[in-house]
């Protein structure tokens, strides 16, 4: 099959398309064709990151913005589906993750009940009906009716992708939050690990936004020119390591209110607006310090990391990261042969066409949390027929 993979993370800046031909399972049999980026239109962005920093919101306007999601991505994919035929590409299928606007891994009592969930938007309905090919989506809800956080759901996927018989291989990827992909040689189910270890670029996009009017820290420019404070940055990784016990995260709890915590906290310390920025991403490459020496520790295979995700852009945040990950390698996945900015596109297509063949794949990774059931992820939706 020749699957388009589309994927929108949480920092919510654009639409990432990726296309594989993939023959079977087997990583050998696996080609990446064909990608790009499609940013999103301003007002829409920030509708996205409105909704996904509320406490509460308008069902109305999930609704309104789910559909308008899902025009904007098939928009985007008919467009990009007309230049791959122009190529001598047909596609067979498309595979969309979806914009997560609420994450809610920890499980708390609701009318009696203990719940979690996780929602993500972006019609696949309208998908279909602009490009005409079968969608699958909502890949995390099989993942939640098992119980599960629904989250890291790529980890199976990715495995194909980077898994090798004989090389020791991290992949960091440096989103709106940072995660990371331990996949040891000959890696089996219960070597694999896979977790959040925080904010990735959510934090220092933010703090950018209220500080500056930017969008982002181009190249860390802010974050250079500041200071780390020691007494805020402990303030943050110990609320970040008491408000969590899950092995994923979001903006619910590296979001807004975190930001407006840390600006209102930085007053008392009379920190410039560098200084914050500066603190912020220093979150993120802590966060990433705590989880990943252990691993790195433990491996002697391992000697490079492979970075992927919009923070690959970052220049201050990589060479913080080469800082103190010395003397480990920091590099970006583009060593492998792909480009970082799609590597969860061509995930999701992995994951589009395992479940287009109705095949399960493993979402847990240690013995003592596996439930021995492993979802068929994602839900199929057909295009119209033209009469």
């Amino acid at each position: 099959m020749v699957i388009l993979g589309l994927n929108s993370g949480t920092s919510a800046d654009g639409l990432d398309l990726a296309v594989l031909r993939i023959s079977s399972a087997a990583k050998d049999t696996t080609k990446y064709l064909a990608g790009k980026c499609v940013k999103y239109p301003l007002r829409l962005r920030n509708a996205v990151l409105k909704m996904s920093d509320a406490k509460t919101v308008e069902l109305n306007h999930v609704i309104y913005l789910d559909n308008l999601l899902g025009r904007f991505y098939g928009t985007a994919a008919a467009r990009f589906l007309a230049d791959l035929a122009r190529r001598g590409i047909t596609v067979d299928a498309i595979a969309s993750h979806g914009q997560t606007v609420r994450h809610l891994p920890a499980k708390t009592t609701f009318l009696g009940h203990r719940m979690h969930g996780t929602l993500q938007i972006g019609s696949l309905e309208m998908i279909a009906t602009l490009t005409g090919k079968p969608v699958v989506g909502d890949f995390r809800q099989a993942d939640v009716a098992l119980g599960n956080e629904g989250a890291p759901i790529t980890v199976a996927a990715m495995a194909r992708l980077f898994g090798h018989r004989s090389q020791s291989r991290l992949i960091v990827n440096l989103g709106g939050m940072a995660n990371y992909f331990y996949f040891p040689a000959g890696s089996t189910r219960l070597t694999i690990k896979a977790a959040d270890t925080g904010p990735g670029n959510a934090v220092s996009d933010l703090l950018c936004r209220v500080l500056y009017g930017q969008q982002y820290d181009r190249d860390g420019i802010y974050a250079s020119r500041g200071m780390v404070s020691r007494a805020l940055l402990r303030v943050a990784m110990n609320r970040s390591s008491s408000g969590s016990r899950t092995i994923s995260t979001g903006r619910e709890l590296f979001g807004a209110e975190m930001v407006d915590d840390l600006i209102a906290q930085s007053r008392s310390l009379r920190l410039s607006k560098d200084d914050i920025i500066a603190t912020g991403l220093e979150i993120t490459v802590q966060g990433l310090r705590r989880r990943l020496l252990p691993l790195l520790r433990k491996d002697s295979r391992i000697d490079k990391l492979y970075l992927t995700g919009g923070g690959v852009h970052n220049s201050f945040l990589v060479s913080r990261l080469r800082q103190v990950l010395a003397p480990y390698h920091v590099v970006s996945v583009s060593e492998l042969g792909f480009d970082p900015d799609l590597v969860e596109a061509s995930a999701y297509a992995m994951m589009g066409q395992a479940c287009l063949r109705s095949e399960s794949l493993p979402t847990q990774f240690d013995r003592q949390r596996s439930t021995g059931i492993e979802p068929v992820s994602g839900r199929i939706v057909q295009p119209p027929v033209r009469l």
